[in-house]
């Protein structure tokens, strides 16, 4: 029963799990963007891969000027 669980949970929460990692491993809110993925699962990715690319954009910008 608990393997079965596991092999449906696994796939399920996979997407936001990555997206919640890429998030926190950029000073963001784990939880906040973890419920973003399970909202949005594809989108979701692409959309934290635009929030850190603008920040890391912005901060070249900061150092630079």
């Amino acid at each position: 029963m608990i393997e079965a669980l596991i092999v449906i949970l696994t796939p399920l929460f996979f997407m936001p799990i990555m997206t919640a990692f890429m998030a926190y491993s950029h000073g963001r809110s784990f939880w906040r963007w973890f419920g973003v993925g399970c909202a949005l699962p594809y989108v979701s990715l692409f959309v934290v891969m635009f929030v850190v690319h603008r920040d890391k954009k912005r901060l070249v910008l900061a150092a630079a000027g």
